[in-house]
């Protein structure tokens, strides 16, 4: 593929399946891979997924949805590059597609999943500069925008803000438009088909409705017993907490059809959680951050405007943090 050409991320799916056809065929379990134009099946589909349906083939339905959600995401964030909101759903929808495998772990095979995991991770990833600095930035706004005191000190901040996200776009850019984030894709999308599952565990014969009730009971008892533990101090804490928050959060989301009443208004309670512990969370990020940027600066202004914002976040903070101490 040349390098420089966007290219959307069908094109590069259907391209690459023809190019490396033998590659995969080799891999596969299965006698062979669909055509060419079954690559369409990461098109946009309904979740037809009913209670009493069997586990293992409703996960194949959520998969399929996953990956169709990720593709949609990737191609937003080519065709609008100067939407800060495609460089976050990017991340979003890797993220929800992981805490749905996760969910369904017993039911992978332990050693590929791990392996898919980790890719997933790392596609992600390659976003994480760039929304950090956009968080920093959006947050920066919002100090103006919500100070009843008239702020005009952050406009070099701002700037040099601004400086480190172009700069960190254009590594993003030039990264995506090679053809590894589409062959990583791709790559998970051969394992869906090429039969995932665990090997003669009975979690396959369950229905949905009978997994999910059990697993969501595991997860909710996992994550109150982390909150009531909870050492606000510590950074990493607060971040697992979050993170374990945000994908019960998105696996609500996704099996509300399936979940009890309970169940389902909880995730707002999850929502709060995560928003909050969120904040926390980017308190000590943004802090580091700004720290490494204006490491190599002399320019005191710099200095004091990131002072400014450290310590309106850390205010901020503070006050959404009280809920969890004991």
């Amino acid at each position: 593929m040349e390098r420089g050409k966007r290219v959307m991320m069908m094109e590069k799916l259907a391209k690459l399946l023809m190019e490396q056809q033998e590659q995969y065929d080799k891999n596969l379990l299965l006698p062979q891979i669909p055509p060419i134009k079954s690559v369409k099946i990461v098109n946009p589909v309904g979740l037809d997924i009913k209670a009493k349906k069997n586990v293992k083939a409703a996960v194949e339905i959520i998969m399929k949805s996953g990956l169709n959600q990720i593709i949609d995401a990737y191609d937003y964030f080519f065709e609008n590059p100067n939407d800060q909101e495609g460089v976050h759903q990017v991340r979003v929808r890797i993220r929800k597609f992981r805490a749905l495998l996760a969910f369904f772990k017993p039911l992978f095979e332990k050693q590929k999943y791990q392996k898919q995991q980790q890719v997933l991770k790392d596609l992600g990833q390659q976003f994480g500069e760039v929304r950090q600095l956009d968080v920093l930035i959006e947050e920066v706004e919002m100090i103006e925008k919500d100070n009843r005191i008239a702020i005009s000190e952050f406009k070099q901040i701002k700037l040099y803000l601004a400086q480190k996200r172009k700069k960190a776009f254009q590594t993003l850019d030039d990264d995506l438009k090679t053809n590894q984030f589409a062959r990583e894709l791709l790559d998970i999308w051969i394992w869906k088909l090429n039969e995932p599952w665990v090997e003669k565990s009975s979690v396959l014969d369950r229905s949905l409705a009978e997994y999910t009730k059990k697993q969501m009971a595991v997860w909710i008892k996992k994550i109150d017993k982390q909150i009531n533990h909870l050492d606000i101090r510590q950074q990493q804490e607060i971040h697992q907490v979050r993170i374990k928050s945000k994908k019960l959060r998105y696996v609500i989301g996704e099996l509300t059809a399936v979940l009890d009443r309970k169940t389902r208004k909880s995730i707002k309670k999850f929502e709060k959680m995560q928003d909050d512990l969120g904040y926390v969370h980017d308190v000590f990020a943004n802090k580091d951050l700004l720290e490494q940027l204006i490491a190599a600066s002399d320019d005191p202004q710099l200095y004091y405007e990131a002072g400014m914002i450290v310590g309106w976040q850390s205010m901020r903070g503070n006050q959404k943090i009280k809920k969890f101490i004991a």
